[in-house]
């Protein structure tokens, strides 16, 4: 009989945390405790307890020391502008410290986080595919991540000194799915037009939310410890994306597009920052031979089925 193990997963109630539990709780030998400063307000399924903790605070220590558990997913990362950056800051690096060495200090044998693939940036000399042993290079004032490489560089150093946790850093692209609300492309997409830098066309990825949470599953039950970005099922330009979902473009010159998003963002109509405009000029595609080599990970959404995913996009004719 195998032995029932606990899974505590930070940041539950976002688009991610609701579809990983669906995902976890496939396999009926797995009790996932849920925290989050946010409330569940779904329904509750069996073996699944809810908990509402901020994780800057001691009571999220006393989850984890209750629940000892087997495995810490931590998804919880806060990107809302209205947010004041101290405070982002502070859950984001602070706050994840203080989780990471909580899961270790009760027990918990095995760790993954959530990083994003733009940790490497946008950049005119980027390669073709971007490897896990590629430096970061995302610009520190983009506000929407402007923890996201500190963060990541806290997780990476905090993997390699722990040795006997077994812990993954995942690095997704575009995550799009009927429960993402949040990302550089979700913000790009609900603008009407949508605003194009003008004479450039980057390819972009996206991955499937479902196809995530898979990567996740299966860096736990693998027992993986490294660095692993995460794909989705291919790669195409930009105004391509645009075009298949019937959304109206704005071209506008880099100079102008730039200057004219720094002064929306400052004034509070624009959630994009005017550093984030580097990913309408360049292409920052990621290599994922490596999880694919060893934990078997494949998209199992096709192209079409992830497009189609993203809320308001037509049935695409093949």
């Amino acid at each position: 009989m195998k032995k029932r193990r606990t899974i505590v997963v930070t940041g539950v109630c976002g688009g991610l945390g609701r579809v990983l539990l669906r995902r976890l709780m496939q396999d009926p030998d797995v009790d996932v405790v849920g925290v989050d400063k946010r409330n569940w307000v779904l329904d509750r399924p069996e073996r699944f307890t809810f908990v509402r903790a901020d994780l800057r605070r001691s009571n999220a220590e006393d989850v984890i020391r209750t629940a000892r558990p087997w495995a810490l997913v931590h998804l919880a990362f806060v990107s809302d502008q209205r947010v004041s950056a101290a405070r982002r800051h502070d859950v984001n690096v602070v706050g994840t410290a203080k989780v990471l060495e909580w899961a270790r200090h009760h027990g918990a044998r095995r760790i993954c986080v959530l990083s994003r693939a733009a940790v490497y940036g946008a950049r005119p000399d980027n390669p073709s595919l971007i490897s896990e042993d590629m430096p970061l290079k995302l610009g520190a004032d983009w506000s929407e991540y402007s923890d996201l490489v500190e963060y990541d560089h806290l997780c990476r150093s905090w993997m390699w000194e722990h040795r006997d946790v077994e812990m993954t850093v995942l690095r997704p692209v575009h995550m799009v799915g009927p429960n993402i609300r949040e990302g550089l492309l979700h913000r790009l997409l609900v603008r009407d037009p949508v605003p194009m830098a003008m004479g450039f066309d980057p390819m972009i990825q996206l991955v499937h939310e479902e196809d995530v949470a898979e990567a996740i599953s299966l860096a736990l039950t693998r027992g993986a410890r490294g660095i692993y970005n995460v794909p989705g099922p291919g790669q195409l330009p930009l105004s391509r994306l645009l075009d298949l979902l019937h959304r109206r473009v704005l071209p506008l010159p880099h100079p102008l597009l730039a200057a004219a998003d720094r002064l929306a963002f400052r004034v509070g109509r624009s959630t994009v920052s005017s550093a984030a405009i580097d990913f309408l000029r360049y292409s920052c595609l990621v290599d994922g031979s490596r999880i694919a080599a060893e934990l078997g990970y494949a998209p199992r959404h096709s192209l079409r089925a992830t497009i189609e995913a993203i809320p308001g996009a037509p049935s695409i004719v093949a």
